[in-house]
């Protein structure tokens, strides 16, 4: 749908808000505001996602742990999703491996501990935008190169092993 209507009913607080925004705003009209509020979450996600730093081997890790998560309209404050998946996962994967079975930090090549650093450090917004990013290139079955995450708005370094991975 590239162009469409949307309507939908506000009440409580969040109608507050919107017609709080659209007087300061003077756009004249919550439908306009409305509009415009969208308009500003797109830019701030894709913001945020040009903000953050990954390698390409971290950024494969991602999708394989957020591989089937649902993206949801929650935003944590205290505790990132990604960063959750992630940490869960690297350690499940240390603690119950099957045979023949790595650590993702082996299986890529990766610092688990550095890259759990960063992705604590990620803002609600910037976790979002992350979540968002591997979910588009999921669904778009994009190649896990540099260029099949740009492809998703997500700018990836090319990776060069790491003498601490696993």
């Amino acid at each position: 749908m590239a162009e469409g209507r949307i309507s939908t009913r506000l009440s409580g607080e969040l109608a507050e808000w919107l017609e709080d925004r659209t007087d300061r705003m003077m756009t004249g009209s919550p439908d306009i505001q409305a509009r415009q509020e969208l308009g500003m979450w797109r830019g701030a996600l894709a913001a945020e996602l040009r903000r953050i730093r990954l390698t390409v081997d971290q950024a494969n890790c991602l999708a394989d742990v957020m591989n089937g998560t649902i993206l949801d309209a929650a935003l944590s404050g205290s505790v990132p999703i990604v960063f959750f998946n992630a940490s869960d996962a690297f350690q499940l994967a240390r603690e119950t491996p099957f045979p023949g079975e790595s650590s993702y930090g082996k299986k890529w090549g990766i610092n688990e501990d550095a890259l759990l650093d960063y992705l604590r450090r990620l803002g609600p917004t910037a976790d979002h935008a992350l979540h968002d990013a591997i979910s588009r290139w999921w669904k778009k079955n994009a190649e896990p190169t540099v260029e099949g995450w740009a492809s998703v708005g997500l700018a990836v370094a090319p990776s060069t092993p790491d003498p601490l991975a696993g």
